[in-house]
């Protein structure tokens, strides 16, 4: 197997590259293994350079080689190696959190050791699922693009913040859950829920104003909010939050019950919190909307979301299973 660490040195303020570099070499060579470094230099190298690698593998090698790509970063990067990856068998993907949120891993036990890069090495493979998302653009010209998630969508209050996130995160003494409370303060500042028609596997339709949509692959968001605590990454379904609107005030009190994942089901929350699961899923509003794709901001008008059962090769780290 050849082992490629895709390495994103902007990641965690700069800081994961002096971290982690050294430990990848160290690792690499006491483990023996055939690898290689790429350092990313923009955004969109990562999933570029990964799908250029699966690309060669596939037509030079007769017996093609079992590769291996562990994205070191953040969910954005993370996102750019499965895509780049995606629909190659022999290609599996691996997770160094290195950025702000770093939500994925949080879905496994011992998630600690996601850290460790030769327990990583060590890992063994797990197919799990993925969300293909075909996003739609009325206003640019009819754009139509396609992207795989593997942890989550957020659409409305949990987008702009991770907008805000962006904007604040480049302060050093800012950690990843300072800026997303942060960015929570200014975007209930403005409080502008979103005016959208929801289909959920065409035999339910929602219509009016929610503060927030969540379709996700795993359950954590915004470095630990627990939005979505029945998904699994590998059941076949994909997981619906949606948050109705409502005031401020009483959004805010749902906050604490929504980072810790204990706000289906309660008396307090029936009437705020819809929860469902389902294999395709239509987002459209008639004005643009931001989406969060693991972390990426992009916007649209409609947006179809499928699950794609078993679709990804995943190693999860030694002690991780």
């Amino acid at each position: 197997m050849k082992h490629v660490f895709i390495l994103n040195p902007a990641a965690g303020n700069g800081k994961s590259e002096s971290y982690f570099l050294p430990r990848m070499i160290e690792a690499a060579k006491n483990q023996g293994i055939d690898y290689e470094i790429h350092r990313t230099v923009s955004t969109g190298d990562a999933e570029r350079y990964v799908k250029r690698i699966c690309q060669k593998n596939e037509k030079e090698t007769f017996e093609q080689k079992e590769l291996r790509f562990y994205s070191c970063g953040g969910d954005g990067t993370f996102h750019e190696v499965v895509n780049g990856a995606f629909g190659y068998t022999f290609a599996q993907v691996a997770m160094i959190p290195a950025g702000t949120g770093n939500d994925f891993p949080r879905n496994f036990p011992n998630s600690i050791y996601f850290r460790n890069i030769e327990k990583q090495i060590l890992g063994k493979e797990k197919w799990i699922d993925s969300i293909k998302m075909t996003r739609e653009n009325f206003i640019d010209n009819d754009q139509i693009t396609t992207q795989y998630g593997i942890n989550m969508f957020n659409i409305g209050l949990d987008c702009e913040v991770v907008d805000q996130v962006g904007k604040v995160k480049t302060y050093s003494f800012v950690s990843g859950l300072m800026a997303y409370g942060i960015g929570v303060a200014v975007v209930l500042a403005k409080k502008e829920p979103i005016d959208v028609e929801i289909m959920l596997d065409e035999n339910e339709t929602l219509i009016g104003q929610r503060m927030l949509i969540a379709i996700g692959n795993g359950k954590y968001c915004g470095s630990g909010f627990k939005a979505l605590p029945l998904s699994s990454p590998s059941d076949g379904m994909m997981d619906v939050g949606i948050v109705n609107n409502t005031s401020r005030t009483k959004f805010i009190s749902l906050l604490g019950k929504y980072r810790k994942g204990t706000h289906l089901n309660r008396k307090d929350t029936k009437d705020l919190v819809i929860y469902r699961k389902c294999k395709r899923m239509i987002v459209s509003s008639k004005s643009p909307l931001k989406i969060c794709t693991d972390g990426e901001i992009s916007i649209g008008n409609r947006f179809t979301f499928e699950i794609i059962p078993e679709s990804v090769k995943f190693s999860v780290p030694q002690g991780c299973e």
